[in-house]
């Protein structure tokens, strides 16, 4: 095999590296297509986001959309199957096959000034480095279908066993102010 000054021989850091950017350039590819096919859903439909960070209410990212105004508050699940890390000033979920759970905020998102205010947030995190998961929520009796942030690499924090970010924030006397 020829390397890139024509020498023959194995394969050096430099073509390691070009294989790596070709899987990041795919991966951000993918991010784009996601985003367009979540921007195009036809009015009147509805989204349901399990939303676990400073999108849950009162921290500043809910306040920021203005999210008790602008979506229909469902009510709070644990999401099966996933862990939530700190990943500094926000949080991150990954799949973990331990029996884990994250505490998300479910909101339901319809009607065409909810649902741009949801298509922002995708963007936001889409792009973030996180992707959409279809998951199964359960608030009391009622069984619903909807979606949660995954971070796209798992993080290299320590997991957060509880589960719960606003809990996270008191115990480390991080609670975001008004």
């Amino acid at each position: 095999m020829e390397n890139d000054s024509g020498k023959k021989g194995t394969i050096h850091e430099n073509e390691e590296k070009k294989v790596r950017d070709r899987t990041l350039y795919g991966r951000v590819f993918h991010r784009n297509v996601c985003w367009q096919r979540s921007y195009e859903r036809p009015e009147g439909e509805e989204l349901i986001m399990a939303l676990y960070g400073s999108l849950r209410d009162g921290l500043y990212n809910s306040r920021r959309f203005d999210l008790p105004n602008r979506s229909e508050f469902l009510g709070t699940a644990k999401v099966r199957g996933y862990s939530l890390y700190p990943l500094g000033p926000y949080p991150g979920v990954y799949p973990s096959e331990e029996d884990s759970y994250v505490i998300a905020e479910v909101r339901r998102f319809s009607g065409k000034q909810q649902l741009e205010v949801a298509r922002t947030i995708d963007y936001i995190e889409l792009f973030g480095g996180y992707h959409r998961e279809y998951v199964d929520l359960e608030i009391g009796e009622q069984k619903l279908k909807g979606f949660i942030y995954v971070s796209d690499e798992k993080p290299e924090s320590e997991k957060i066993e509880h589960g719960d970010w606003v809990r996270y924030l008191k115990e480390r006397g991080l609670e975001e102010r008004e």
